[in-house]
């Protein structure tokens, strides 16, 4: 298991990735480097060169299957049948909270995962067939959008725009590589939450790889959270805490009562003063108070 001094080590690794991309509709980025780097957490040893040179041969071997006269849509499906039939890469139903399902280099080798880890390497095999896919952060289900290179021109109906949001469509790498288009995401979306979470543009934002690592991340916390696998918990929060700036409030709270329930309460107390200093729950703020009292006097106790 990794320690302490080992996770601010990757987690540098990874914020160089990160801030290379302002733009992920734009900007170049690796998902497989990325979901690899992620891996690290839980396989420290990973040589991540190695691994991507792998999956560099692995790619080549499918690059002459895609015709430049083709269109995009024909060139996706022909992606699709690589990915989910001849490479095998499958969502695992029977046991979608295994651990190695969140892992990349788990994913890679067992070729199964969920959404999120399976979009990744859908993603990084688009990217070395001379492709370009994003994420997409659709509630409950990531997904993939193919964008087309610069200057492209495909043949639209004559009815829409290029800026019709409803007129694109998305990849679903957990099923099979199955084309959804927007319709299908609203009708998923109010099965799943029964209305209770509205559908708009916003429902299918592009995801910057650091909403990719956030999402991933919480994935794990609340796995690990259920077994109460401390370990683990412990690098999960510090990554969220050094990678997300949404989730590193929260997770500072929690990694501080992480602190406290192994008995370091030093370290609790330091992790709670973070959380006060940027806190707007006014009732949460008097039970961090209360309870970061009760952590400083138990310091004193143990010193």
């Amino acid at each position: 298991m990794l320690s302490e001094d080992q996770v601010p080590k990757i987690i540098e690794q990874i914020e160089a990735l990160l801030d290379s991309v302002k733009n992920p509709n734009v900007d170049d980025w690796d998902p497989i480097r990325l979901g690899l780097l992620i891996s690290k957490f839980e396989y420290e040893n990973i040589d991540v060169e190695k691994e991507v040179a792998l999956f560099d041969a692995l790619a080549k071997e499918y690059c002459r299957e895609f015709s430049p006269q083709s269109t995009l849509r024909t060139k996706t499906e022909t992606l699709i049948r690589i990915f989910s039939g001849d490479l095998g890469f499958a969502g695992d139903r029977s046991n979608y909270y295994n651990l190695k399902n969140s892992f990349l280099y788990d994913v890679l080798l067992r070729r199964k995962g969920i959404p999120i880890t399976l979009s990744l390497a859908f993603m990084g095999l688009a990217r070395r067939v001379g492709l370009k896919a994003v994420g997409i952060s659709f509630p409950g289900h990531f997904l993939v959008k193919m964008v087309p290179a610069p200057g492209y021109l495909e043949i639209r109906d004559s009815n829409e725009t290029a800026e019709d949001w409803r007129s694109q469509w998305y990849i679903d790498c957990f099923d099979g590589g199955k084309i959804l288009s927007t319709e299908d995401c609203e009708r998923r979306l109010y099965e799943w939450t029964r209305g209770v979470v509205p559908f708009g543009p916003e429902a299918l934002d592009v995801a910057h790889p650091r909403d990719i690592i956030s999402r991933v991340l919480r994935n794990l916390k609340a796995i690990v959270a259920e077994k109460e696998d401390w370990a683990r918990l412990y690098w999960i929060l510090s990554a969220l805490i050094g990678l997300s700036e949404k989730d590193r409030n929260d997770a500072y709270s929690e990694r501080g009562f992480l602190f406290a329930r192994i008995g370091r309460f030093g370290k609790a107390s330091e992790d709670l003063r973070e959380y006060l200093k940027h806190a707007r729950d006014s009732g949460k703020i008097a039970h961090i108070e209360q309870m970061l009292r009760y952590f400083e006097i138990q310091t004193e106790v143990t010193n």
